[in-house]
């Protein structure tokens, strides 16, 4: 077999399994940030975003994205609706991308005791995003969280992940963040433990004409610069 046949076979072979691959990942290395309690209105957002593609890539379809979430200082169990909203890069549009919508959805989520458990709680929330494709090129991804209905006596928010920690796809230094009004960037300080990488799992499938796309993408740990 030369190498051209071989290089037919593993398309095929990419193309008839299709299973869902992780795109964008990262590991809960990097403590917790937890900015939301019944105080906040509804209208404020938080944010984070990534990119997983080589400047020319096809679009992906993705099939889901589960959140590293993180609850302290509750001293029962709660709930909240969770407003969760998946963009063409970061949401505020300061960084990659170029902020477009592309999902949303609410859902009401268990907010876990702390107290219960000797301190902070640390859960996933899984999301399906099927139907919902990248735009290609860098494929710049990112994604919101606000909340409303809090009923909760303790503060919830997100896991982090330092830049250690990327396993899938690139991660942006900022976090971005929506007052209401305006939004702005923001993280934790300087260095690899000073960026504000929430924890966050990407899966996508091949759409039509990206299975190559699938097959060079790398899924390399760490930061790229991008210019």
């Amino acid at each position: 077999m030369n190498k051209t046949t071989l290089t037919v076979v593993v398309a095929l072979a990419l193309a008839g399994s299709a299973q869902a691959t992780v795109v964008f990942g990262n590991t809960f290395d990097n403590g917790f940030f937890t900015p939301f309690s019944a105080s906040t209105p509804a209208t404020v957002r938080y944010g984070d975003s990534g990119w997983f593609g080589g400047g020319s890539d096809a679009p992906l379809g993705l099939t889901g994205i589960t959140l590293g979430l993180a609850m302290a200082n509750s001293t029962r169990e709660g709930s909240a609706d969770v407003r969760f909203t998946f963009h063409d890069g970061d949401p505020s549009g300061l960084v990659f991308g170029s902020a477009a919508q592309l999902f949303s959805t609410t859902v009401r989520v268990t907010l876990p005791d702390a107290a219960e458990n000797g301190g902070p709680v640390f859960f996933n929330l899984s999301i399906p995003l099927t139907g919902v494709s990248t735009l290609g090129g860098f494929n710049n991804v990112g994604w919101s969280v606000s909340v409303s209905n809090f009923d909760s006596d303790g503060q919830f928010g997100f896991q982090c992940s330092s830049g250690f920690g990327q396993t899938a796809g690139y991660y942006t230094n900022n976090a971005s963040w929506y007052n209401g009004t305006n939004w702005s960037l923001f993280s934790f300080g300087s260095g690899a433990f000073g960026v504000a990488n929430f924890v966050a799992e990407l899966q996508a499938v091949p759409a039509p004409g990206a299975v190559a796309s699938l097959a060079a993408l790398g899924l390399a740990a760490g930061r790229r610069r991008r210019r």
